[in-house]
């Protein structure tokens, strides 16, 4: 499924994109605000489409509600305990999302395909 396999890479980049932001700093640099908010997309699409690929039936509407809530939920685990002025929270996050990403990259590598249910085995 094409969703499925964008998630991982899309986690990786957001990731590897807050940590370039927190590197490079925040203040009223231009291209800090684009990593910021082009990582910011890429971290909710990936967990979006995370969320989306738990949803095993083929209702789309089910899928379309878990995906924007799992997006949603992401965005409120970042937000919630913002500290005011700090570039390196989103860094912080970023590494966790990358390491995310980077883990199930290499575990779907690993096996050849994506991960499936213990029914499978």
């Amino acid at each position: 499924m094409l969703p499925a396999k964008l998630a991982a890479p899309l986690a990786l980049a957001g990731g590897v994109l807050w940590i370039l932001h927190a590197v490079i700093g925040g203040g009223d640099d231009p291209v800090a605000s684009v990593l910021h908010l082009v990582g910011l997309a890429c971290v909710l699409a990936a967990a979006g489409l995370f969320g989306s690929g738990l949803v095993k039936s083929d209702a789309v509407g089910m899928r379309v509600v878990v995906g924007l809530a799992s997006a949603l939920l992401a965005l409120s685990l970042v937000e919630a305990f913002r500290p005011h002025d700090s570039e390196w929270y989103d860094g912080l996050w970023g590494v966790v999302v990358a390491l995310l990403g980077g883990a199930a990259l290499l575990r779907r590598r690993a096996h050849g395909r994506p991960a499936a249910g213990a029914h499978s085995r």
